[in-house]
């Protein structure tokens, strides 16, 4: 549904193509965990990577219908039995897995351990505490993310499946929630506009906001499209 280049860090495989100059990766505003810690404490906004090295952010965690734990992040992060573990709490290890996924839509549900995973309401300067409906033009929306962190920006258009919205967001950012207040309206998918090897148009400062708008998958699609299947995720309300 989606044809652009979605925010997945590393991008050096793509970068060796010549096609665009990969941001440099900024820490997660999250706190570093303590050396030695077997718990992951993650939540929206949090850094996760899936698989060996790719790198995203945690759109949201809480609980299904069936009371299990699980969380999202965007579906073209990672395929269905990807192992997920919290960026900044490598000692904990394999925290969680990717039990489906999504490309089209771009979304995928990942069931944790909750032995070894702290769910946080509040990561950062964004707190999820409710979800949907989803956001219309001229809302302003914030996002948090492992790579740019906490910024927000207008809503420029919006329809059934998401928005575009002009919140600082960069490669890593993918699956990052987009909030009004402490409501979860989306998650970040990827830019309106490709960077390319001699221009930069991602966010490189929140505070600079001249970038390019950012697509968002509505969570109410995503809602949808999980409580359709009946499965892992279904029901699911933040912690």
């Amino acid at each position: 549904m989606l044809g652009f280049r979605r925010w997945v860090a590393p991008v050096a495989a793509v970068a060796a193509f010549g096609l665009f100059e990969a941001p440099a990766l900024l820490d997660s505003p999250a706190a570093h965990a303590a050396p030695g810690d077997t718990q992951a404490a993650l939540g929206g906004g949090s850094g996760i990577v899936l698989g060996k090295a790719t790198k995203c952010s945690l759109t949201t965690i809480g609980y299904d219908n069936a009371g299990r734990l699980v969380g999202f992040t965007a579906g073209h992060c990672a395929a269905e039995g990807t192992p997920v573990t919290g960026e900044q709490f490598p000692d904990a290890g394999v925290v969680g897995t990717v039990v489906s996924s999504d490309t089209e839509i771009d979304y995928a549900v990942i069931r944790f351990d909750p032995a070894k995973v702290i769910p946080l309401r509040t990561v950062g300067a964004t707190t999820i505490a409710s979800t949907g409906p989803s956001a219309g033009a001229w809302d302003v929306v914030c996002q948090d993310g492992r790579t740019m962190g906490d910024a927000c920006g207008v809503v420029w258009a919006s329809g059934p499946g998401g928005f575009l919205d002009q919140a600082c967001s960069s490669y890593g950012d993918s699956g990052g929630p987009l909030v009004l207040g402490d409501r979860l309206v989306g998650l970040v998918s990827g830019p309106l506009i490709n960077d390319l090897k001699s221009t930069r148009f991602s966010c490189s400062d929140p505070n600079n906001p001249v970038h390019t708008p950012t697509f968002a998958v509505s969570w109410d699609t995503v809602r949808a499209a999980v409580d359709a299947g009946n499965s892992v995720g279904a029901g699911f309300r933040p912690v």
